[in-house]
Order: C-alpha cells, then structure tokens, then sequence
C-alpha cells in the first residue's frame, strides 16, 4: 500500500522517538527473556542486551527478530553447542528484595546454570523390566501405517507454527485424534486438554491423562510445531511430525488394548518448542502449580531418519536423568534389539529440558548421532520420503515398552 509523504514522516517520527526513548530489547510487550549458552550467540546481530553472563551461560533481552536468529544459530551450528530456553514467564516473577538489576539477573541465571539434579522424581524408584508378556502383547498391536496416515495429516498443514492458524488446527486435530481413540475404545478413564502457551503463541500444548490415579505418573511427549511456513512450506516430517506420531500410535496401542496401569500416564504434546521451548516450559509450570507428581519423563525428537540407513538407536546422555537413560538402554537391548550408541546434544536442544531445570527425572533419545543429524529439518525438504519407517518403529517399540514397564500395568 502506498503512503502519503505527510503520512510517512509522521509514522517515521514517531517510531524515532519511540526507538530513542525505550530500546527494542527494553520495550516489555516485544522482548523475551532468554537463556541460551554462549556459543550460540557467536552469529548473533541486531539489538539485544545482555542481562548477566556466568560459566557458558547467558541471561538476554531480545526481540522478535532475536528469536529468529537464535533457531537459525541452533539449527546450522557446526560444533555442538545446543538450544535455549525463552524464560520470560519465570523472569516476570522472579523478584528478590534488597538487590540491583545486575545482581537480580546473575541470581536468576544461576538457577538456570549446570545440570539440574532430579529433586523432585520419586525417589528410591527401581527401574527393573518385568513385565515382558505384556510388553509383546502390545507388540502385535502396533501398527506402523497409522503412524504414517498420522504422519501425513500432519505434514499437510501449511505448516504447525506455534502463531499460525495451521498450528492451532494441528492441535486441535491432535486432541480430536485421541478423543476419538479413547471413545472408540470404551475408555472412560482418559482426559484429554490443553494447556495455554501464554500471551505470546496462539498454540496449545495437549495433554492426554490414561488412569485415574493420582499418585507420581509417567510422562511422554514430543512437540506438535514447526517454524513459520509463511514463505515456504514447513511439513516438518521429522521435525517433529515423527515424534508426534510415534506419540500417537503409542497412545492408540495402549489404548486399544484394554490394559490399564498403576500409574497414570500423561502423553503430551507440546507447542512453541523451535521457540524457545515455551510450551513444556508452561506444561511444567502448570504441572507444578496443581501439584501434579511426575515419576519419569520421555520425550522423543526426531524419530524417523536413519544415517545411512544404520539402524542403531541413540540415548543423549547430558542434561538427562542417568539412571533413566540407562533403564532405556535395557529396554532396547531386551525388547527392540538393536545397537544402542550415545550422544549429546548441547544445552536446552528440546523439551526434556524443561523437566530437568525443574528438578524431574527426564530422558530423550535421538534418531542419529548428533554429527549424523538430518540435514532437511526446519526446510521445505524435511519430508516423509527422507524417513525410515522401520527405524520409526523402533522408537514407537521403546515408548510402548517404556509406557508398559514404568506405568506398571495392573494385573
């Protein structure tokens, strides 16, 4: 649209001395308060502040434009580095009398610095396979091609960002999914609801409660967005589709099975994840506020490329609970039988993270080595035809078999 000069000059001084009178990175209704390791910021441009800095970490102020930069950083780093965390809901609430702004935010980011131990997982908890005749059970009931009918509803949104009306319809259709699951099956004992991202992200997390118990359950997610799909399409079939749809079939396997469990199990997916993972950072949050016990997390990123076709299975070994990652190395060996490597994916790299920086017992593995990552993901080309379905069920097997033997089914 074209505008008047008059019109022009007025719009141009006014934004002036807006931009002279508050900085971008101060300017409270457009700024995010991010935690990201120092490495990541190596590329970064533009207006942003630094609010403290301490070991590899650093507290930030940034816009928009600050985000974007930081998931291009995230994604094309050459050495391992990691992710960030957009931490602006705990910032908003974080205040300590009798200490400066400096002082504030270097006692902010210490919470945030180092591995968080598990103190709040059930202690005492003995990770031990002993359920092996209901795991095959399940077996025979998982269905590879509803993971992928999943999979292609998935990638024929526009894309599943966190602030687009597709990424809305994404979840919505997630939860519909599961409604219809657990009502097809006669389950009275499922919940399925969201939980709001905040202000800032139009996208819900979904959240799907098996069991009626209340005593410390079993968490198991993947997030549901992509990144914008304005320009060009983002179908986001590895990242995160596959996750999201191993997910799925995890919950209709269960489901359909009639089996219950002496602990409730909550399949989440979350949104806002390429953001920062904000959506899990609310999940938490919300999970904390209502006093909701959490046993064991499991988040599965990236399922479904396999680096030359190997079909070893991967366990990320920092910023994860370590005696959960070893009982899902068990897992594997006992009921997937395949080779099971580790490897690291840097600070904040998804939402597991979330979970551990609050204190809970959280593991993820990984499709590949970290150096063997998919090269198509956050791309037009991250598509089905690049993913390897078998190595799909591999990790759809480890989640079923996960479910079975930390939920505890009731005999």
């Amino acid at each position: 649209m074209r505008r008047s000069g008059k019109f022009f000059i007025c719009t141009f001084a006014l934004t002036l001395c807006s931009a002279l009178s508050i900085p971008a990175h101060a300017q409270t209704g457009s700024q995010h308060i991010i935690v990201a390791p120092q490495c990541l910021l190596q590329t970064m441009q533009g207006d942003y502040k630094t609010l403290s800095s301490q070991d590899s970490l650093s507290l930030l102020a940034v816009d928009e434009a600050g985000i974007n930069q930081l998931i291009r950083a995230k994604h094309q780093q050459k050495k391992l580095c990691g992710g960030f965390m957009d931490v602006t809901r705990a910032w908003q609430t974080h205040k300590i009398k009798g200490l400066s702004a400096a002082s504030t935010a270097a006692a902010f980011l210490k919470t945030y610095s180092g591995t968080t131990h598990s103190t709040l997982a059930a202690k005492n908890v003995n990770y031990t396979i002993q359920h092996e005749e209901q795991v095959q059970q399940l077996f025979k009931q998982i269905n590879p091609q509803n993971m992928l009918d999943y999979l292609t509803t998935l990638t024929g949104f526009q894309d599943r960002y966190a602030n687009s009306e597709h990424g809305v319809k994404a979840a919505g259709w997630i939860k519909s999914q599961v409604e219809t699951i657990a009502e097809e099956n006669h389950r009275d004992d499922v919940n399925v609801y969201t939980i709001a991202t905040g202000t800032r992200y139009k996208q819900p997390s979904v959240i799907a409660k098996v069991g009626t118990s209340t005593g410390p359950g079993v968490v198991i997610g993947a997030h549901m967005d992509t990144l914008n799909g304005s320009f060009s399409k983002k179908p986001g079939a590895d990242d995160d589709g596959s996750g999201s749809a191993t997910v799925l079939e995890t919950v209709r396997t269960l489901l359909s099975s009639g089996m219950r469990f002496k602990k409730p199990l909550y399949f989440i997916w979350y949104a806002a994840e390429e953001e920062g993972l904000v959506g899990s950072d609310f999940v938490v949050a919300e999970f904390k506020k209502n006093n909701i016990p959490v046993e064991a997390v499991l988040h599965f990123d990236l399922t479904g490329y396999a680096y030359r076709n190997e079909p070893t299975m991967w366990l990320i070994d920092d910023y994860v609970n370590k005696t959960l990652v070893d009982f899902l190395g068990n897992l594997i060996s006992n009921y997937v039988k395949q080779p099971v490597k580790h490897t690291r994916c840097g600070y904040a790299c998804s939402d597991h993270a979330s979970w551990t920086q609050n204190g809970y017992a959280a593991a993820i593995p990984a499709e590949a080595a970290y150096e063997n990552s998919n090269p198509d993901i956050h791309t037009t080309r991250d598509t089905m035809d690049k993913l390897s379905v078998s190595h799909m069920t591999d990790y759809l097997k480890l989640a079923t078999a996960f479910a079975v033997e930390a939920a505890e089914p009731v005999t």
